[in-house]
C-alpha cells in the first residue's frame, strides 16, 4: 500500500515538474529561477574542486578565430544534397512525428536570433560566432523542411511564420548565461540528432541527420570552451551552468504553442536520449562542474518517458541498438504543424522551400568546383 501511494505521489510530482519545465522560460521565471538557483547551490557546494580536465585546458582569448578556420574546411550547402534519393516511406510513425519536432527547433532560429545577437552585441567573440552559427543552422532549417516536403507533409507557410513571429523572451540578462543556455541546447541537439540518425532506415536521412549532429557538436564545443574559460576565471559560475541544465533550457518552451505542446516536444526528444547519451551527458557535466552528479540526473531523467518497450529499462538506461517499436508518440495534437491562427492583416505569406533550393542549385552550378570542395564532398557522401 505504501509503495502504491509513493508511486502515485512520484508520478504526480513528475507530471507537475514537466509543467514547471514548460513554463520556466516564460515570465514565470522570476519565480522559478530562484528555485533552480537554490537547488543548484545545494547540489554543488562552493568548495567542490574544479575538474582536473578543465584545469588542464588552456583557452585562447578569442575562440572564434579557431572556430572560423575549422568551419571553412567543413563548410557545405544543403542544396547539394540529392533529395530525390530520400525514402521517407521507410520512417516509422514516431519518426515522421519527430521530423516535425526537429523542424520546429530549427525553424525557431529566426525567433531566437534577435535575443542572441542583442545579448552578444558587446562581445565581439560571441557576436562573430553568432553570424557563422546562423548561416550553418540555415542548412538544418532548409534540410528538414525539404525532407518534410518529400514526406508529403509540408508545413503551411503561416505555420513557419508564426514561429518566426514569437516575441522570444531572453534566456537571461547576463550574456554569459545566454552562452551557457546555448551550450546546453547544442549539446542536447547533438545527442538527439545522433541517436535519431541511428534509428532511421532511410540512408539519405541518416546521413543528413549525422551531418547535422556533427554541426551541433562543433557548436557545443565552441560554447563549452567559452563557458569553461569563464569557470576557470570564476568557479562560482558553475552554479549558473547547473541551473541552465536543470531548467532544460531550449527554444521549444517558447515556440511550441502551449504547455502541452512543449511537453510533447520535450518527450519526443527524450525518446532518443538513451544510455550512451546519458553517459556522454554526465561526462560533460563532470568536466564543467567538477562532479558528474550522476545520481541527480538519473533521478532527473527517470520516468521522463515510459520505459523501453524492447528491454523494459528506463529510456536513459536503455542500450538497445534498435528501440523504435513502430508506435506513434501519444500527442495531444498529432498534426499540430497544420494548425495556424488567423492573421490579423490577412496578408498572404509563402515559404517556397523547394523553390529556394532549386534557385540555390542553379546558382551553385555557376560556382567554380575548386571553390566548393567541401560541398562537393558532402553531395557525394
Amino acid at each position: 500500500m505504501f509503495e502504491t501511494v509513493a508511486s502515485l505521489a512520484e508520478r504526480a510530482f513528475r507530471a507537475s515538474a514537466k509543467y514547471v519545465f514548460a513554463l520556466n522560460q516564460s515570465r514565470l521565471k522570476v519565480v522559478t529561477d530562484p528555485m533552480y538557483e537554490a537547488v543548484a547551490a545545494r547540489l554543488l557546494p562552493a568548495d567542490t574542486p574544479l575538474s582536473p580536465r578543465l584545469l588542464a585546458q588552456s583557452y585562447d582569448h578569442n575562440l572564434f578565430l579557431e572556430y572560423r578556420t575549422r568551419s571553412r574546411k567543413l563548410e557545405y550547402f544543403i542544396e547539394d544534397f540529392d533529395f530525390s534519393q530520400a525514402k521517407p516511406e521507410l520512417l516509422t510513425p514516431r519518426q515522421r512525428q519527430m521530423m516535425h519536432t526537429v523542424a520546429l527547433g530549427e525553424t525557431s532560429g529566426a525567433a531566437v536570433a534577435d535575443g542572441f545577437l542583442r545579448a552578444f552585441r558587446t562581445m565581439p567573440e560571441l557576436a562573430a560566432f553568432f553570424g557563422v552559427w546562423f548561416v550553418e543552422e540555415l542548412n538544418h532549417f532548409l534540410g528538414y523542411h525539404l525532407y518534410l516536403d518529400r514526406m508529403g507533409e509540408r508545413w503551411p507557410a503561416e505555420r513557419g511564420l508564426e514561429v518566426a513571429e514569437v516575441d522570444f523572451l531572453p534566456y537571461a540578462d547576463d550574456p554569459m548565461e545566454v552562452a551557457a543556455c546555448n551550450m546546453y541546447q547544442e549539446l542536447l541537439g547533438f545527442l538527439v540528432y545522433r541517436r535519431f540518425a541511428s534509428q532511421v532506415k532511410d540512408p539519405f536521412l541518416a546521413n543528413m541527420l549525422d551531418r547535422f549532429a556533427k554541426d551541433e557538436l562543433r557548436h557545443y564545443k565552441f560554447y563549452q570552451s567559452v563557458v569553461a574559460r569563464r569557470i576557470q576565471q570564476d568557479p562560482s559560475f558553475r552554479r549558473v551552468v547547473l541551473k541552465v541544465f536543470l531548467k532544460a533550457t531550449s527554444p521549444y518552451n517558447q515556440v511550441s504553442g502551449g504547455v502541452r505542446n512543449v511537453i510533447d516536444h520535450l518527450e519526443a526528444g527524450a525518446f532518443y536520449f538513451r544510455k550512451p547519451e546519458f553517459e556522454y551527458f554526465t561526462k560533460q557535466v563532470e568536466f564543467l562542474l567538477g562532479d558528474p552528479l550522476e545520481q541527480v540526473f538519473a533521478n532527473y531523467f527517470r520516468g521522463a518517458i515510459p520505459p523501453c518497450t524492447v528491454c523494459s529499462h528506463e529510456a536513459y538506461q536503455c542500450s538497445c541498438e534498435s528501440f523504435d517499436d513502430g508506435e506513434p508518440q501519444p500527442r495531444r495534437k498529432p498534426e499540430w504543424w497544420k494548425h495556424v491562427s488567423p492573421r490579423v492583416n490577412g496578408a498572404p505569406v509563402d515559404m517556397p522551400i523547394e523553390a529556394w533550393a532549386n534557385q540555390l542549385r542553379t546558382a551553385a552550378r555557376g560556382a567554380s568546383p575548386a571553390a566548393r570542395p567541401a560541398a562537393a564532398a558532402t553531395a557525394s557522401a
